[in-house]
């Protein structure tokens, strides 16, 4: 407990005494304390009455439950770099299920330390207990006895002394068992198991055979929450972009530890900065492909800050996550002198510009499976395509009036006009001068299912210069006596 409320704790004046209470009890009983209250006869359970009257100094804190769970599926994650199977004992213990992994990690004592030096770092204290059953090593955990038992029939003689509380047995069970004269664990086994099953709920008599292993205890594994989010509450504010970018660094190498031990990537993440009177300021971030590398994130983050705008000082810096996405295979060619002969830089390219020019202006393009030249293609994400045997190509935003690209085999032309172009002529179309048919023509009449229709015959032209254009004619329908106009569609390169 006291651990999810670290940095109240630091902010406490001089260096008090400290216990926590529980606002769901009145805030009238003490949930735990540290080592000078209770050193000074604090302990957990005690009335907080009783507890000032020992230590007048004595300074409370209100549980968090919320930052509990936090903390406690923290160290369930750094549980999984030492196995699969994880569970959750809430609302303060995580089973881990070790067997298989004690040689890998060169025996139980050596990974025990590793497991202590993990928590350690990420600013949480443990008591490790390592038993044949889960839940010996949770009670002899609570009681505070770090023990490494690697026989089942130790079990009974080494749980004994220890006394019930450890169990969380319900109250009225505790207390009747005191009557009896049971102060402790083996008391209890010691007791004729019909007559304890008559007098106390099964569930009890179940425990005490999964804690002794005559009994299996299945356990459900948890499961890391598949998006990444932190946050950091910044004191004092910043309105300084270069320092809030020192703040935001380590969030980004907590993001990609994260991602790394589940070998997975995001192709987005989203900054939120909160000010204290102004709208929250968002940042988002979106790559061409999965990402799992600091320095590649790191480098497209900066680009955009740089360029941020901020409406007041940042008091609260949140990050999160896209969807977690398999990250791509690394391949490049054989002979390739270096990753720029691979195209391996490609996405970095796409990225650095999109960066510098907005998210808007740097597309892809796919090819659509449809007979309207003008709508055979459509944009996407770069590096996307609808159809496999779609390349898709990485194009930079254009005026209106521009050219755009698209590619539909040996007769069709590079370059289409954003709009056809009407000509003049009537037997044969005019544009800088009379246009020789040299092709055609190639019948298009589609597009009757969502009004907008076209009726078409497609020529390829040449002008005496030598320039070739791709030009049609309105096709003649049904009651009209002569064919349409011509139109300049395309330019052949």
């Amino acid at each position: 407990m006291l651990d999810s409320l670290r940095e109240a704790v630091a902010k406490l004046p001089g260096q008090p005494s400290v216990a926590v209470v529980d606002l769901e009890r009145d805030g009238k009983v003490v949930c735990a304390c540290d080592e000078r209250a209770a050193a000074a006869g604090v302990t957990p359970g005690m009335a907080l009455n009783s507890a000032l009257a020992l230590l007048p100094g004595l300074q409370t804190l209100s549980r968090n439950l919320q930052r509990e769970r936090a903390l406690l599926e923290a160290a369930a994650q750094l549980g999984l770099g030492f196995t699969p199977r994880v569970s959750l004992e809430s609302p303060d213990a995580v089973l881990l299920e070790v067997r298989g992994s004690l040689r890998l990690f060169g025996g139980a004592r050596a990974l025990c330390e590793q497991v202590r030096e993990e928590l350690q770092s990420a600013g949480i204290t443990g008591r490790l207990a390592l038993t044949p059953t889960p839940l010996a090593s949770l009670w002899f955990a609570r009681a505070g006895q770090e023990v490494a038992l690697r026989c089942a029939g130790q079990l009974p003689g080494r749980l004994a002394p220890l006394p019930l509380a450890v169990t969380r047995w319900p109250e009225r069970s505790l207390q009747l068992l005191v009557t009896m004269g049971v102060r402790n664990l083996g008391d209890c086994l010691r007791l004729p198991r019909d007559g304890f099953a008559r007098r106390f709920e099964p569930r009890l008599l179940t425990m005490l055979d999964r804690a002794t292993g005559r009994l299996p205890d299945p356990r459900s594994a948890f499961r890391a929450r598949e998006r990444f989010a932190a946050r950091r509450d910044l004191e004092p504010e910043l309105a300084d972009t270069q320092r809030l970018e020192v703040v935001c660094l380590p969030l980004l190498d907590e993001l990609c530890a994260f991602l790394r031990q589940r070998g997975r990537g995001v192709q987005s993440i989203d900054w939120r900065f909160v000010h204290r009177t102004a709208p929250v300021t968002r940042l988002r971030l979106r790559f061409v492909e999965p990402v799992g590398e600091a320095g590649r994130i790191a480098h497209v983050f900066r680009e955009r800050l740089a360029r941020l705008e901020l409406p007041g000082p940042v008091r609260t810096v949140r990050l999160a996550s896209g969807p977690l996405a398999e990250l791509p295979v690394a391949s490049t060619e054989l002979f390739a002198a270096d990753r720029r002969e691979s195209g391996a830089t490609v996405p970095q390219l796409v990225e650095r510009l999109r960066a510098r020019l907005g998210v808007e202006a740097v597309h892809g393009l796919c090819l659509v499976p449809e007979h309207r030249p003008e709508s055979t293609w459509r944009t996407t994400e770069p590096g996307t395509s609808q159809r496999r045997s779609s390349p898709a190509v990485v194009a930079l935003s254009k005026p209106a009036d521009a050219t755009t690209v698209t590619w539909r085999g040996a007769l069709r032309p590079l370059w289409l006009l954003e709009e056809p172009q009407p000509l003049a002529g009537d037997d044969r179309p005019r544009y800088q001068g009379t246009l020789e048919l040299e092709e055609g023509p190639e019948c298009i009449e589609s597009g009757w299912w969502d009004g907008k229709d076209i009726a078409r015959d497609y020529y390829s032209a040449r002008n005496a210069s030598g320039a070739r254009f791709w030009v049609f004619r309105e096709r003649r329908r049904r009651g009209e006596q002569a064919a349409g106009g011509w139109f300049l569609h395309g330019v052949f390169g």
